[in-house]
C-alpha cells in the first residue's frame, strides 16, 4: 500500500474542501463586501482558486517542494484567520464578533487546514517517502484536475448571487413620497449616526437594541410594544444598512460603530433587510 500517496491525496481533499468553504464565504456569506478594500474579496477568491491548484499538484506530484507549498498554504490561511479574528486588520478587514464565526464555515476551514498540515508533515517520514516513489498515471492526474475544476466552477455558478437586489441609500430619494406617508403611519424615523454625527428620535416609551455582527441581525425576530424605539448598531467591519420591506424606514449605509434608530408607533409586522446584503433579514412585530 502506497501510504505516501494516500497521505497526499488526503491532504489534497482537505485543502480542496477549504477552497470550497472560502467560495461559500465569498458568495453565500457576503464576505466579498466585508471590507471597503475590494482586494479583501479578491483574496478570498484567490484562496479558493489556489486551493484547487495546490490540491491537483499534490495528487500529481510527490516532490518535497509541492508538499512544502501545501503546508505553507494551509499554515498561512490559519495564521490570517487568527490574525484577523484578534481584531487586527488585513486588507481593511478585522473580525469583531465571536471567534468561530461564521459557523460552521470557520470551524470547517480550520479543521481541514490542520488535517492537511498533519498529513503532509507525515508524508515526509522516510518510510512514507520510500513507498511514494511511483508517479500516478496521467489519467489519474487528469481526473484529479477535473474533480477540482468541476467542484469549484459548478459551485461558483450555483452560488453566484444577484447583487441587483441590493438597495442603496439613493433609494430614499426615489421613494420620498411613499416613505413619508408610510413613516407617518409606522412611526418617526431617525437619521443615521456615524463617527461624529448626532441622532434625533421621536419620544418613545422604551428602547430595544439590535446588533449587526457576522453578517446577521442578532435579533432577527423582535417583538416590541408600540412606541418603542429600536436602535441598530453595526459591529461589523463591513458596511450594512437597514431597509424596511414597505420602505417605512431606510437607513444610510452604516460603517463600523454607526447606529440607526426608528420609533414604531403603529402595531403591525415590519420585515426588513440589509440593503447591501439582501440575505440578511429581520422582522419587527409591534403589539398594541
Amino acid at each position: 500500500m502506497n501510504r505516501g500517496l494516500i497521505l497526499r491525496i488526503g491532504a489534497a481533499v482537505a485543502i480542496l474542501i477549504s477552497g470550497i468553504v472560502h467560495l461559500d464565504l465569498y458568495f453565500n456569506q457576503d464576505y466579498r463586501f466585508a471590507s471597503s478594500d475590494v482586494n479583501f474579496g479578491r483574496s478570498i477568491i484567490l484562496n479558493a482558486i489556489s486551493s484547487g491548484v495546490i490540491a491537483v499538484a499534490l495528487v500529481a506530484r510527490r516532490d518535497w517542494f509541492i508538499k512544502a507549498a501545501g503546508i505553507g498554504f494551509a499554515l498561512s490561511t490559519i495564521i490570517l484567520f487568527v490574525y484577523t479574528h484578534a481584531e487586527n486588520s488585513f486588507l481593511g478587514f478585522a473580525h469583531a464578533g465571536p471567534v468561530f464565526e461564521p459557523s460552521p464555515q470557520a470551524q470547517t476551514a480550520l479543521i481541514v487546514q490542520i488535517i492537511a498540515i498533519i498529513l503532509l508533515a507525515a508524508s515526509f517520514i522516510p518510510g512514507m517517502e520510500s513507498e511514494d516513489a511511483k508517479p500516478l498515471p496521467l489519467a489519474a492526474v487528469g481526473g484529479a484536475f477535473a474533480v477540482a475544476a468541476i467542484a469549484l466552477i459548478a459551485l461558483t455558478l450555483k452560488w453566484k448571487p444577484d447583487d441587483s437586489e441590493s438597495v442603496s441609500p439613493a433609494t430614499t430619494e426615489a421613494t420620498t413620497t411613499t416613505a413619508a406617508s408610510a413613516t407617518t403611519a409606522a412611526g418617526a424615523s431617525a437619521t443615521t449616526t456615524g463617527d461624529a454625527t448626532a441622532t434625533t428620535t421621536a419620544a418613545a416609551t422604551g428602547g430595544e437594541a439590535v446588533a449587526i455582527a457576522g453578517f446577521k441581525f442578532d435579533a432577527p425576530a423582535l417583538t416590541v410594544a408600540a412606541g418603542t424605539t429600536i436602535t441598530w448598531t453595526n459591529d461589523d467591519t463591513a458596511e450594512h444598512s437597514v431597509v424596511a420591506e414597505d420602505t417605512s424606514f431606510i437607513s444610510d449605509n452604516l460603517g463600523k460603530g454607526a447606529t440607526f434608530e426608528h420609533t414604531f408607533d403603529t402595531p403591525g409586522t415590519f420585515p426588513y433587510i440589509c440593503g447591501i446584503h439582501s440575505r440578511m433579514k429581520g422582522t419587527i412585530t409591534v403589539t398594541g
